[in-house]
């Protein structure tokens, strides 16, 4: 849902990060959005299926003879598609873990009776993705709380019961990491085809999906029900989330990497300081080199 609005797409995200006492501004922020359940390296078994699968899938059914010969010019798309199946296969590993989750979003739905209480249970360190539970990566990023309201759903709450349930929300978690997001104010089997595009290119940017089981139903296309509205809503919380959580909290880490960084050298320039020092019995009896 909100990965389309991490910066990979325009307007993009602009950000302003101060570093070594300066502050830097950087145009076209990216952030990538996973789910914590799938946050985890893909087995030996696993990888094989999705690599076998992204060659089939981006080969010719019936290439002419310009295509055929276009396939086997160096590199060849069906090679492109492997390589980076292959290296997003590699992700979440010990050795490639190199995305540390720098904002946890914890989504409850606005129909739900206890919201806050479920967040509690959202907030404990199991719910990270097992690199963050094994130390491998830092496992208390920033949190932040959604609180998702599905305007098609005859179990939503009114409008006044949903503004209650976010003040109870806010008494509970800081204001600036509390959100509510409203979506699916289309008509119903409404899917607009810009919004299906959208969503379809950043599903394909991330992962190419595994083939469907024999008996599995088709999944429903993406963006189905949402409006212009909706996206407009999803690109504000997202940008909100990034600028007051996401790189606060890097800044943070940076300032602490900065310090350590700062420390380190002065102990190791006193070390430099030690080894060139005069001899301290030389000087207590005041010897004199003398030279011809």
């Amino acid at each position: 849902l909100f990965a389309p609005f991490g910066g990979h797409f325009p307007p993009g995200i602009s950000v302003s990060v101060q570093s070594l006492e300066r502050q830097i501004a950087i145009e076209h922020f990216r952030v990538q959005f996973t789910d914590a359940d799938s946050a985890v390296q893909l087995s030996q078994l696993q990888a094989d299926q999705l690599a076998d699968w992204t060659v089939e899938s981006s080969a010719l059914e019936r290439p002419t003879r310009s295509q055929s010969a276009k396939a086997l010019e160096a590199p060849s798309p069906w090679y492109e598609e492997w390589r980076s199946a292959l290296f997003r296969s590699l992700r979440w590993s010990d050795h490639e873990g190199l995305d540390q989750p720098t904002a946890a979003l914890l989504v409850v739905m606005s129909k739900e009776s206890d919201p806050a209480m479920l967040l509690e249970q959202l907030l404990h360190s199991s719910n990270m993705p097992p690199l963050c539970t094994q130390g491998v990566l830092d496992p208390v990023p920033s949190r932040v709380a959604v609180l998702l309201h599905d305007a098609s759903d005859p179990a939503s709450p009114s409008k006044e019961e949903l503004v209650r349930k976010l003040e109870n929300l806010k008494t509970s978690f800081a204001p600036n990491q509390v959100f509510v997001l409203e979506i699916n104010h289309g008509p119903a089997d409404h899917v607009e085809q810009e919004i299906q595009d959208l969503f379809k290119t950043c599903r394909s940017r991330r992962a190419p999906p595994p083939p469907p089981a024999p008996n599995e139903s088709p999944s429903p296309s993406p963006g189905t029900r949402l409006s212009q509205e909706d996206l407009t809503n999803l690109a504000q919380v997202v940008t909100e989330v990034v600028v007051k959580n996401a790189v606060p909290w890097m800044e943070k880490q940076l300032q602490q990497l900065e310090a350590q960084i700062s420390q380190s050298r002065k102990g190791f320039r006193n070390q430099l300081k030690y080894l060139w020092r005069k001899p301290r019995e030389a000087n207590e009896r005041g010897e004199v080199v003398q030279e011809d």
